[in-house]
């Protein structure tokens, strides 16, 4: 593996030392495929924007990975449990997903998140227990609701949902 060195000039034009010539994002989306390091660094000032330069590739190529409200809540959380997650448990879900990948069903430990204040969008994934951003919260016991309660209430339309995927499951199994 070598690492090829590009230089991003003012013009925003990226220059690729190794081959002297300009090259595009997605020639340096092949230079990482085929198993080479990038490094970019601006002309003018030495910088190092490797990353910066790589979140655009990344964009670039895969603009729809993630869903909207992904990217919603990573610009509206606090810049600790950003880094927090993509120092912590982002490589924590990568190693286990590589682990299923390669047959091993073990589960490493997970690692400790920090505790996250109320946040101003509101979305159901943020109550699940597999939430990075938010320490996990005992639940309280909630009382069991009846089957079919006052005609118009959610009580009624909760029932009704679940009688309909069990019908559902019924038909796709074909019992």
């Amino acid at each position: 593996m070598k690492e090829i060195l590009i230089k991003k000039y003012d013009n925003r034009r990226l220059y690729c030392v190794e081959e002297a010539r300009y090259v595009s994002l997605s020639e340096i989306r092949d230079f990482l495929q085929r198993g080479d390091k990038v490094k970019v660094v601006e002309k003018s000032t030495g910088k190092d924007i490797t990353k910066y330069i790589l979140m655009q590739v990344l964009l670039e190529e895969r603009y729809d990975l993630l869903p909207t409200y992904f990217y919603q809540m990573i610009l509206q959380s606090p810049p600790e449990a950003i880094d927090s997650f993509f120092k912590k448990f982002f490589p924590w879900m990568m190693d286990v997903y590589k682990g299923f990948q390669e047959g091993n069903f073990s589960m490493p430990t997970m690692p400790g998140m920090p505790q996250m204040p109320q946040m101003p969008f509101q979305n159901p994934w943020m109550q699940t227990p597999f939430n990075p951003f938010m320490q996990q919260q005992p639940q309280p016991a909630k009382a069991e609701k009846p089957e079919f309660a006052e005609e118009g209430s959610d009580e009624t339309m909760a029932a009704i949902l679940k009688r309909l995927r069990e019908l559902e499951a019924k038909v796709k199994s074909g019992k």
